[in-house]
Formats: C-alpha cells, structure tokens, sequence
C-alpha cells in the first residue's frame, strides 16, 4: 500500500530542482508520447519493439533509459546527428524526474 502511495504521489508532486528552483513535472503520459513522437517516421520491428517497451515501462527513470534504444532506431533510418538531436530534444520533458545530474547529452 505505500508503495501505491508513493508511485501517485511521485506522479503529481511538483518537485525541487538541485538549483533549489520548483518544477512542475509532466504526466508521464506526456513523457511517453514525448518519446514515441521522436519516433514517428521509424516504422520497422525495433521501433515496434522499442514503442512497447515505452508503453510498458513504469517509470520516467525507466523511460529516460530507453534513450539508447531510441537513438539505435532513428539512426537507422536518419542518421547518428538527427538521433542525436532527437535525443537531446527530450532532456527538457524528464526535469523534475531525473536528477539534473543526469539530464545530460549523449
């Protein structure tokens, strides 16, 4: 039970940056479309693959580390700078859920 109570709070408290400054978090519903947007001309079988992993995971920690894979997938089809621009277009939608130390670039 606390864990349930934990999981809801974490969902819709507005957290304190390292900075000290207040952020409002997204939904995590708002996170995964994030990621699934970034994905939106990737059509074959690990992007099929990838979108469940997204729809599954549980967490925006589990999201943010699904960032590789989106990486892998865009620059399939793209190229290694535009799945890294793409990437990087993210980091902004996980402020308040990942520590700021993490929210770097790849």
């Amino acid at each position: 039970m606390n864990m349930v109570i934990h999981r809801i709070f974490d969902r819709t408290a507005s957290s304190v940056s390292d900075s000290g400054r207040a952020n409002s978090r997204l939904p995590i519903e708002q996170i995964r479309e994030s990621l699934q947007t970034v994905l939106h001309d990737c059509k074959d079988m690990r992007t099929q693959r990838v979108i469940y992993k997204i729809n599954v995971a549980r967490t925006p920690a589990d999201l943010w580390l699904l960032r590789s894979d989106l990486h892998q997938c865009i620059a399939k089809v793209h190229s290694q700078t535009e799945a890294t621009e793409r990437i990087h277009s993210l980091i902004n939608v996980f402020e308040g859920w990942v520590p700021a130390g993490q929210l770097t670039t790849i």
